[in-house]
């Protein structure tokens, strides 16, 4: 028998137990919730039919709990409030990892490249979007491929503290790769090239920048024109890089305050002049196109500042026409098609853009 003073806290205790379980089955919490998360809810579990189903039951359970229990929403927003208080004026967009590497926090970037946001909804709403797309441009004879440039948290996951850390969770880019595969759309993986680099001592991406080096660059487009049939497109790096210079800062420095405190030895690219590059948007990174005089296709890259400066150099070394395009979170103006009529398209917006805006769709496209 407890103590009388300990029984006050074991009724205390099986009180706050117990209360998400009432208020959940007489509140529940409203669906539009976990669909504002950009997830679907987690189905009831099904009956075991077999020992797998058994196996199963568990995991079934529990995330149909998880999305169920009552005060769930109050208790997340009560956990934000308490971790990242105002007053502490705490910087949350950014994150130290070992050795300095800093990460870049926001667009869920980091416990994106973890498993821990897995925005089912979203994520099937944007290989829709895609497998529409594709079949459009198949209608114009426009050959289609996806390459997603990986998150730098993706890449560097041995960097990170433990809780940041995938450890055998599907992920984002895991799921966007089966569906779109699911439904025919030619993708490319570009981690097994950034792990390459790792693995050969070299650096994938920045030290205190978001963004991939230009080593990082030119092994993803390698890797994009060997599984598009253009193995002869391909770079080759000891000719293709120049020597590493010193670069100050980056943009996660910059978000820190530290941009004059750091600086890394980079190495730059050192390809031939382009031909002709002609910008046609007025945004901060324009849409641009490179015309080079040289017999060949013309090819579009849809994507955002991971490929704006490299794959169009890049492209331009072997095509007719490079033609860059801001993806703008999927609302890109799809006119561009038919204004440039490229041969192919390439859509490569990196990994923490891989879901499109809430409602967003590419301009002018009745796909």
């Amino acid at each position: 028998m407890l103590i009388r003073g300990r029984r006050y806290f074991a009724v205390l205790g099986f009180l706050l137990l117990a209360t998400p379980l009432v208020w959940g089955m007489v509140l529940p919490d409203s669906p539009d919730l976990i669909h504002k998360e950009g997830r679907r809810l987690a189905p009831p579990p099904a009956a075991p039919a077999d020992f797998a189903g058994w196996s199963k039951l568990p995991g079934e359970v529990d995330a149909y709990l998880k999305d169920r229990f009552g005060l769930r929403h109050a208790m997340i927003n009560l956990h934000k409030d308490l971790t990242h208080p105002v007053l502490l004026k705490v910087n949350t967009a950014a994150l130290i990892g070992r050795d300095g590497r800093m990460f870049y926090e926001g667009n869920e970037m980091v416990r994106q490249s973890a498993g821990l946001v897995l925005r089912d909804q979203r994520v099937a709403e944007a290989v829709d979007m895609i497998a529409s797309m594709r079949d459009a441009l198949a209608r114009r004879g426009i050959r289609f491929l996806v390459a997603i440039p990986p998150n730098s948290s993706t890449v560097y996951q041995d960097d990170l503290p433990i809780w940041a850390q995938a450890r055998g969770r599907k992920t984002e880019y895991d799921l966007f790769l089966q569906d779109l595969a699911a439904r025919g759309v030619k993708t490319v993986d570009l981690r097994p090239a950034m792990n390459t680099i790792r693995a050969e001592g070299d650096e994938a991406y920045l030290l205190y920048d978001a963004h991939w080096t230009a080593r990082g660059a030119l092994a993803g487009f390698n890797a994009v024109v060997e599984a598009d049939g253009h193995p002869d497109w391909r770079i080759d790096p000891a000719t293709a890089l120049g020597p590493p210079e010193e670069r100050k800062g980056g943009d996660v420095a910059r978000i820190l305050g530290v941009q004059d405190d750091v600086t890394e030895k980079v190495e730059t690219l050192a390809l031939p002049p382009p031909g002709k590059d002609e910008a046609f948007s007025q945004d901060v990174m324009p849409d641009h196109v490179i015309t080079t005089g040289k017999p060949g296709p013309t090819v579009m890259v849809i994507g955002d500042s991971f490929t704006a400066s490299y794959f169009p150099l890049m492209l331009s070394q072997h095509v007719g026409r490079a033609i860059w395009v801001h993806h703008h979170q999927c609302g890109f103006d799809w006119k561009l098609i038919d204004r440039f009529r490229p041969d192919e398209v390439w859509w490569a917006p990196t990994e923490r853009f891989l879901v499109c805006d809430p409602g967003v769709r590419p301009l002018n496209f009745a796909g």
